[in-house]
């Protein structure tokens, strides 16, 4: 979701998914960047659903988040700065009543464990290829809004930013 505001772009994922789950920390980690008016619109909309864990689910991520920062590139990961990833891989897990059938991960990291929890997911950049494959984006503002994201902090390589504009841009 981060991507999404970065780019100014939350529009994308209302077309593409009808409910978003977040964590209570994930939404704390939304309004640490900045946008706690542009999320909380979203929750009072009924987009974006704040779900609590329990102890024994905080535990659990724990347990991820530490998972996620041994794929670290970095040998000074901080297991805490992937628990909001952690948490979310959770709630997908444990809440089988919320039916949630997606994740939204863009870290490499994250994803990585993920996939090895059998978890369906997509990022950010696979929404943009699902808007470029829909007739919505064209490969210059495909190319833009994750340039965009790149200057906001968020690694995506240019070779990803151009082989998504080059395959799924309009």
């Amino acid at each position: 979701m981060v991507s999404a505001f970065q780019c100014g772009r939350t529009d994308l994922l209302k077309r593409y998914f009808s409910l978003i789950y977040i964590t209570a920390s994930e939404l704390d980690e939304l309004h640490a960047h900045g946008w706690l008016d542009e999320v909380d619109q979203l929750v009072t909309e009924g987009f974006v659903a704040v779900e609590e864990l329990t102890d024994s689910e905080k535990k659990q991520a724990e347990v991820l988040a530490k998972r996620i920062a041994q794929y670290q590139k970095s040998a000074n990961s901080d297991w805490h700065n992937d628990l909001a990833e952690a948490e979310a891989m959770v709630l997908m897990q444990n809440r089988i009543h919320l039916d949630i059938a997606i994740i939204l991960l863009d870290e490499k990291a994250a994803r990585q464990v993920a996939n090895q929890l059998g978890l369906n997911l997509t990022g950010f950049p696979g929404i943009l290829g699902r808007a470029g494959l829909d007739g919505i984006l064209t490969k210059g503002e495909m190319r833009q809004l994750l340039k965009t994201c790149q200057q906001q902090g968020t690694y995506y390589g240019d070779k990803l930013i151009e082989t998504l504009a080059e395959n799924y841009g309009r």
